[in-house]
């Protein structure tokens, strides 16, 4: 897409299609993913590990020659949130695939994107603009890095993960015109999102459909329980539970600005009781942070959160049996953390261990040296705790070297502050916002929150927060705005 000089600023050539609300790509994305489910089930498992895909794809890249952008963004957050359980319906009728195209999917989808991400041009926050060169620019250098040390396919894997993330963001903060309109897919995506994650999440919980207890069992995940309803950690249709954790408790955070309360208490029980059984505590951490930040900026009373812990207590206590017992028994561990509490101890002491080779190495392992990528390392051996870190900090320095590293995570630091700072005096959607992307970077004390699933919605988000709005921008602003 080129683009144009109007009025002395750089703007998109051509405007976003008349009539696009974002609707049509996320029914698109539902009615694919549910009819390739029935196709499964009626025996086309196999051709659906290859179809899903390439379909998928297809219509990312229709609407986006459509110039739909807004259903172009709700295509791929849906399917983000669902490709994970298609993929589990799909082996469940075949067999486990340790490595599938479905599951990849989302990053293929986001990636289609890349072209209209990168020639898009909007007024934007200097502080977010620079962010995302940093963040390309490194990651650009970490992939070459990464082709070298670790292997082609490696190196791809991160591709995947990372960059097909960010560049979701950069569509975000580039692209699109209408911020009412991406307004509008934010607070309707965090009523619906959370009220189908959270369903599910309680469904899969109690009875555990067989799909999900067979992916159970084959994965070998080896923090998610036992195959036995009520005796695992939800994960819904997310790829595991430590990522329906935090998004839950992004989505929660957004639920703030929902304009009926109604509806907004409801899908708030649903929620809370959701993400409790995720046992997922930086989930919790990261809602309590937003909370916390939602205060200072005098968004929520401290009456008001009161109440919503309150209401989440009851529900838990309301469906009784095994959900009061895990939480209960999660929360007891949480509360003994640094003595019994075995994880907690673990991961200080990994943390301890590896902090001194990251900030020592100043290229870093690059691009498929940590997660799934040391899958497809071309090494003869890769160090075990590489392949699960229990920090996102030290996980980023390791792959981005100390220079690198320290450079995204300032520029990531910068932003989120800046962030925070003009949330203030923006709307109740904007301070929640910003209370959800600073809970997903507090939680890089984790887990990279910069991949996979957290990473899109925290690109998202950083994308939209980024975006000057033109009607409220005063002449303080006026040096900390550029154009992107």
């Amino acid at each position: 897409m080129s683009s144009a000089v109007t009025s002395g600023r750089l703007t998109l050539k051509t405007e976003a299609r008349a009539g696009d609300t974002g609707q049509l790509g996320a029914v698109l994305a539902i009615g694919t993913c549910v009819v390739s489910c029935l196709l499964s089930a009626v025996g086309a498992g196999s051709l659906i590990q290859i179809a899903f895909p390439a379909v998928m794809v297809a219509l990312a890249m229709i609407l986006l020659l459509r110039r739909a952008w807004y259903s172009s963004l709700s295509f791929t957050l849906v399917t983000w949130l669902l490709a994970s359980e298609v993929r589990r319906f799909a082996d469940w009728h075949t067999y486990f695939h340790a490595v599938s195209l479905i599951s990849v999917t989302p990053a293929l989808v986001s990636l289609v994107a890349l072209p209209w991400a990168l020639a898009g041009r909007r007024l934007v926050y200097r502080d977010v603009a620079t962010l995302m060169a940093i963040t390309f620019i490194v990651m650009g250098a970490s992939f070459a890095v990464g082709v070298l040390r670790n292997g082609v396919g490696a190196a791809l894997v991160d591709v995947l993960y990372l960059v097909a993330p960010a560049t979701t963001g950069v569509f975000v903060l580039t692209v699109p015109s209408d911020r009412d309109r991406l307004k509008a897919i934010l607070r309707y995506g965090a009523l619906v999102g959370t009220a189908a994650l959270s369903a599910y999440a309680i469904l899969q919980f109690l009875v555990l459909p067989p799909w999900d207890e067979a992916w159970i069992t084959a994965s070998e995940v080896s923090n998610i329980g036992l195959a036995e309803p009520g005796a695992f950690r939800a994960f819904s249709t997310l790829s595991t539970t430590g990522p329906l954790g935090q998004v839950l408790a992004v989505l929660l955070l957004l639920l703030i600005a929902e304009r009926r309360p109604g509806r907004q208490v409801i899908v708030f029980v649903f929620g809370l009781t959701a993400l409790g059984i995720t046992l997922v505590r930086a989930g919790w951490i990261g809602l309590a942070l937003g909370a916390v930040v939602l205060l200072l900026l005098g968004r929520v009373k401290v009456w008001r959160l009161a109440a919503a812990l309150t209401v989440m207590v009851l529900a838990i206590m309301t469906l009784g049996g095994p959900i009061l017992e895990r939480v209960a028994d999660r929360a007891n561990e949480t509360a003994t953390s640094g003595t019994a509490d075995t994880s907690f101890s673990a991961r200080l002491s990994f943390q301890s261990e590896i902090a001194p080779a990251a900030l020592s190495d100043p290229v870093g392992k690059g691009f498929g040296a940590t997660g799934r990528g040391t899958e497809f390392s071309g090494l003869a051996a890769v160090d075990p705790k590489f392949r699960n870190f229990d920090s996102g900090i030290f996980e980023t320095l390791t792959r981005y070297g100390s220079v690198g590293g320290l450079l995204l995570l300032g520029a990531l630091s910068v932003a989120v502050f800046g962030i925070l700072m003009r949330a203030r005096r923006g709307t109740t959607l904007d301070a929640t916002v910003a209370a959800g992307i600073f809970a997903l970077w507090a939680g890089l004390i984790f887990t990279d929150t910069l991949r996979a699933v957290y990473g899109v919605l925290l690109w998202s988000l950083i994308g939209f927060a980024g975006r000057v709005d033109r009607t409220n921008v005063d002449d303080r602003a006026g040096s900390n705005v550029t154009v992107s």
